[in-house]
């Protein structure tokens, strides 16, 4: 493989890099990664002479190369249609997309029971008992001098007696050991009965609140959910173009190792951005609470970026293309993306 003799002979290409891992990223003090190898495979090669130029951000870089300060930038560069506009690209490198990092969340009767214990699910609970007991001590006053047998007793054992009445009569059981003969009393059940409609199916619908509604806001399947929950992206990202492309309101980063902090934290309960890089970090930290959800919301091409009209474009497709099939190429992608 050969470059042309033209770029051989011309002075050191300034090529800009970010730190994006697993494409680029610093290695001690030499870079090093995906992008990183191709490039400087194809280079040595091609006798290139070359030097990086370090970028804070993914934009920060690409206005570089298009404002001429670099020739050519390397990394998970993303290629899009604004960016094409702007920019030419090589061949694609690499075939990936964005996706969605979010928090690994227990499953099963687990999540069920702690749901249970909610404050949520106490609080419906006491409600219901303190209507119950409501009903159940007005049921008592207006049947004990007249209905002794069913109500009377100490005013313990009264009311106790209405709040068993008031329970079954909302629960429809109707064992009929209990029930009113008083006017006031049997009034009393008669709005009770329709009452008891209303009442368990509200407090049927806050347990299953309860129950599910942690799971609602933190389980996401993909990117159908995202509207309904926190969402975080990279500022002047593909991710957080796509984003608001979509209408779906975000919170911005500074970079990626914040985002996915954020994510960690419970400050956002979905991330989206470049789905090999969110893995890699994954993986390199061992993190287990995290992971990225296995379908991609847009498949995106990697590539290097170059001036619009640039003479690199056709000798780097034509290097890259030779390099892209070889067996070299693929255990360096093995290598750094286990594939």
């Amino acid at each position: 493989m050969l470059l042309a003799a033209s770029l051989v002979n011309a002075a050191p290409l300034t090529v800009g890099v970010k730190s994006s891992p697993p494409f680029s990223f610093l290695s001690g003090d030499r870079w090093d990664g995906l992008s990183v190898e191709l490039w400087e495979n194809m280079a040595e090669q091609g006798g290139l002479e070359y030097r990086y130029r370090v970028y804070p951000s993914v934009s920060d870089m690409l206005v570089a190369v298009e404002q001429g300060q670099v020739d050519m930038a390397i990394g998970a560069i993303s290629v899009t249609a604004d960016r094409e506009r702007r920019l030419d690209f090589s061949q694609p490198m690499y075939r990936g997309g964005l996706g969605i990092t979010t928090r690994s969340e227990p499953g099963g009767w687990l999540v069920t029971l702690q749901s249970l214990f909610s404050w949520k699910f106490f609080s419906a609970v006491l409600a219901l008992v303190l209507v119950l007991l409501i009903v159940g001590v007005l049921i008592w006053l207006f049947e004990r001098r007249r209905n002794p047998e069913q109500f009377g007793g100490s005013m313990s054992e009264g009311i106790g007696s209405g709040f068993w009445w008031s329970a079954v009569t909302m629960t429809t059981v109707g064992y009929g050991d209990k029930a009113p003969v008083s006017r006031a009393g049997r009034a009393l059940g008669l709005v009770w009965m329709f009452v008891s409609i209303i009442t368990i199916s509200g407090f049927t619908a806050a347990i299953a609140s309860s129950v599910t509604v942690n799971q609602l806001q933190t389980r996401i399947k993909g990117a159908a959910d995202l509207p309904r929950v926190n969402v975080g992206s990279v500022e002047n990202t593909s991710g957080a173009q796509w984003l608001a492309a979509q209408g779906i309101q975000f919170r911005p980063y500074n970079n990626l190792q914040q985002a996915m902090r954020a994510v960690a934290l419970g400050e956002v309960d979905a991330l989206v951005s470049d789905a090999p890089v969110m893995r890699y970090m994954i993986r390199d930290r061992g993190d287990k609470n995290l992971l990225v959800l296995p379908n991609l919301i847009r498949e995106e091409s990697y590539a290097f970026a170059m001036a619009n009209g640039s003479p690199l474009q056709e000798t780097v497709n034509r290097a890259m293309l030779e390099m892209l099939p070889t067996e070299q190429w693929r255990m360096i992608q093995n290598r750094y993306l286990g594939q």
